[in-house]
């Protein structure tokens, strides 16, 4: 009966709406059926995959509600894919559509695609009913990391990230979580800084790259005048006054700062107009609105330093003394944790000398407060301490270890 009823309706779409209608049917309950009557899913694909070549539809689609197993849906996937080329149906396309439930979403769909489905149905970004689905952007950019090329000749690929923040903006009136996979802000920046894991210090696929977002040139005691030069050249635009001879002579201030003591930050805006006006130079008119700003918000900024030097005392306290210095250990139970999964890792620990900045095995408060002040100026919009710790962390620290830790391996290299 049923498949006389589908039979029916496939008709009365080619005799009532087109007879070249590109024709689907879904199995919505495709999984719970194939764990109670596979025989029903067996039916209505062998009578599918029967019909004459020139009546035969598009395909089939079928669901997932989030509870199998990817080894599970990805078997009863090639089952299905069997009985559909046995029966000649060998360019009938098998459709996944995966609803989120379990954490399974993405491997569920990827599984499935290995296993004989022809493609998926899907927004561009995960929202949808109850906890969402397994979206399309980031199971093509799984495709592509995996060495699939096909897909980039078919779509847009590099859009797809900006795609779907868009469309999730529009569905829920707020932003893409930052810890969505691929197209959150968090994503990008894992990229730059799961230094254990992150597969661009590996030589592979870099998210960035392909996004076409650019790494900031970052100014330490390390950055030659040319590389300041094209730092003042990228934050203020191109101006007359920013030659190598006052890149130099901003390097040798920082070489100064350093020497006494001064641990000051050179990557945000106003830290970088601060340099140029020490080492000699003239700020120009954008420059002058910078410090300006700062000196508007620096108020705010410095209540938030205070309540996080609150934190900080804390832990610090621990050894019995308050002297401005935490360990390690303290330092990621009490400020790296939520950004880092294993900070142990010989990778990690390499990378946090871009915090060791005395070389003693310690974590100074002036050290972090370098980083914290960057973000401070840098995103003077941060409302709480949370925010701004996530600027310090996301956008100063992550980075600076991924500098350091290529920097490490470029040195052993030589």
């Amino acid at each position: 009966k049923l498949c006389a009823f589908l039979k029916e309706r496939i008709d009365w779409i080619r005799a009532n709406l087109s007879k070249d209608s590109l024709i689907f049917t879904n199995l919505r309950d495709f999984s719970n059926c194939m764990v109670h009557h596979p025989d029903r899913v067996y039916h209505v694909v062998n009578f599918l995959s029967s019909l004459p070549a020139a009546e035969r539809i598009m395909g089939i689609a079928y669901e997932d509600l989030g509870k199998s197993l990817p080894e599970e849906i990805g078997a009863w996937t090639c089952a299905v894919r069997k009985e559909m080329d046995r029966r000649g149906w060998t360019n009938g396309h098998f459709i996944i559509h995966v609803h989120e439930q379990w954490g399974l979403g993405h491997s569920t769909q990827l599984s499935c695609l290995a296993m004989g489905a022809t493609g998926i149905w899907a927004g561009v970004c995960a929202e949808g009913a109850a906890l969402g689905h397994a979206d399309s952007t980031t199971t093509i950019l799984n495709l592509i990391r995996l060495g699939n090329t096909k897909v980039q000749g078919q779509f847009n690929c590099q859009y797809l990230r900006e795609a779907a923040r868009v469309v999730t903006e529009v569905t829920t009136e707020g932003l893409t979580p930052a810890r969505t996979p691929i197209y959150g802000d968090r994503a990008v920046d894992t990229v730059f800084g799961f230094l254990f894991s992150d597969p661009t210090a590996q030589g592979g696929f870099d998210l960035c790259k392909f996004f076409g977002l650019e790494q900031d040139i970052r100014i330490t005691t390390m950055a030659s005048p040319e590389m300041i030069l094209l730092k003042l050249e990228k934050v203020f635009g191109k101006d007359e006054k920013f030659n190598l001879e006052i890149a130099t002579s901003m390097k040798e201030q920082i070489l100064k700062n350093a020497a006494d003591d001064r641990k000051e930050e050179y990557n945000s805006k106003v830290g970088l107009a601060l340099l140029f006006d020490q080492a000699g130079g003239k700020m120009t008119s954008e420059m002058a609105e910078a410090v300006e700003g700062d000196l508007k918000t620096s108020q705010h900024i410095d209540n938030l330093i205070a309540e996080i030097k609150e934190e900080w005392d804390i832990w610090d306290g621990r050894d019995g003394e308050i002297d401005d210095q935490v360990t390690f250990d303290h330092f990621y139970n009490g400020f790296m944790a939520p950004y880092f999964g294993c900070y142990r890792c010989e990778d990690s620990q390499k990378g946090l000398r871009c915090l060791d900045m005395d070389s003693d095995g310690m974590v100074d408060w002036n050290e972090f407060r370098f980083y914290l002040k960057w973000a401070g100026r840098e995103y003077s919009e941060v409302k709480n301490k949370k925010e701004l710790l996530d600027m310090a962390f996301r956008k100063g620290l992550i980075p600076a270890m991924k500098d350091e830790i290529l920097k490490t391996r470029e040195e052993n290299g030589k």
